[in-house]
Formats: C-alpha cells, sequence, structure tokens
C-alpha cells in the first residue's frame, strides 16, 4: 500500500514554490521528468523510489475536496483549491518523509494544507 499526502494550495504552484519544495525533499535526490506522464519522480541516489508527484489539478467545484477528502467542516480549506497529490512507498519511512518534506514546503509557499492517508 502506498503512503498518499495530498497538497490542498490556495496558489497555484509554480516553478518558484515547486523548485525549493523538490529541494526541501532532498537536496541529494534525483529527479525523473516523464514527458509521456504528468509525473516527476524522485529516486533516491541508491536507485529507490522515494516518491512520485502528479500533475498541478484545479478543484473548482466548492465543497468537492471536502466530499472527496472526508475533511469536516471545521477545518478551513481554500477555495478554488490546487490539488497535489504525492505517493510514496509505504513500506520505506524514508520515502514517507520524503513526501511529507516536498508538501509541507510546497503548502508552505502557497498557503493552504496538506491531507495524508495516516
Amino acid at each position: 500500500m502506498t503512503f498518499d499526502i495530498i497538497g490542498l494550495c490556495r496558489d497555484e504552484p509554480g516553478p518558484e514554490t515547486v523548485i525549493p519544495a523538490l529541494a526541501a525533499a532532498g537536496e541529494e535526490l534525483l529527479a525523473d521528468f516523464r514527458d509521456e506522464q504528468p509525473l516527476i519522480r524522485l529516486h533516491h541516489p541508491d536507485g529507490r523510489l522515494m516518491t512520485t508527484l502528479e500533475d498541478v489539478h484545479l478543484v473548482r467545484t466548492d465543497g468537492e475536496v471536502r466530499r472527496l477528502l472526508g475533511i469536516g467542516a471545521d477545518v478551513e480549506a481554500p477555495h478554488p483549491v490546487w490539488w497535489v497529490e504525492v505517493w510514496a512507498p509505504g513500506d520505506d519511512p524514508e520515502a514517507e518523509a520524503t513526501a511529507r518534506a516536498f508538501t509541507t514546503a510546497l503548502v508552505a509557499g502557497t498557503g493552504g494544507l496538506s491531507w495524508s492517508n495516516r
């Protein structure tokens, strides 16, 4: 099972926020950009897959993020919101930490919050 974390960004993530967030995930990591898929994969220098970042999606429908993630009314989710999904292998604590570090830095740069499946 994978570890999933989602950045719910108030402002659209652009190079000025994504690049520093990638560095925050680990400057030693190697980025693999796929033209045929809107994904960025970060690999440990030893070759292990650390995390996969999906392309950014704008969610305009009010309440859709709450419905999809089961977020309660007590949590203030931005609207509209830029949704950035990040996956990491579920059996690698270092990969989970990498995904969390990227998402935390991204949300710090764009405003908003993060949600994870654990």
